[in-house]
């Protein structure tokens, strides 16, 4: 039985979870400032030693950021909230909804009684 560690969050209203090995931490917003004349998915950029985009695909406000690694490239990822890591058996992981336009989501599964979105890093990262 094959199992793969996930990141589990909210946005918007919705729980969502990511591969582990994408995700590097979870960081507040303070200190998140306006890209200007960004996209309307970029949400901002959070200081440090190195600058990162923060993008927004699953919906705006959130106020914490997952710091992933995808497509050789690093970027934040505004959520609601990390809620937990969860271990979550490859054969529970159902087929992608089939009507999105960038295939944001991979699949989906029920945790806790709840249906769960799988975030798909490549995609996200592809969208930078």
């Amino acid at each position: 039985m094959a199992m793969t560690t996930m990141v589990c969050f909210h946005s918007a209203g919705a729980a969502y979870c990511m591969p582990v090995e994408a995700t590097h931490a979870v960081r507040d917003i303070s200190g998140m400032i306006a890209l200007p004349a960004g996209r309307p998915d970029v949400a901002g950029i959070i200081t440090g030693n190195h600058p990162m985009t923060v993008i927004s695909p699953l919906g705006v406000g959130g106020g914490s950021v997952l710091v992933v690694e995808a497509s050789r490239k690093s970027f934040g990822l505004l959520v609601d909230a990390a809620t937990r890591l969860q271990w979550i058996d490859d054969a529970d992981i159902l087929r992608a909804p089939p009507d999105q336009d960038h295939p944001l989501i991979s699949g989906t599964v029920d945790t806790d009684c709840r249906l769960t979105l799988i975030t798909n890093p490549s995609t996200l990262g592809s969208q930078l």
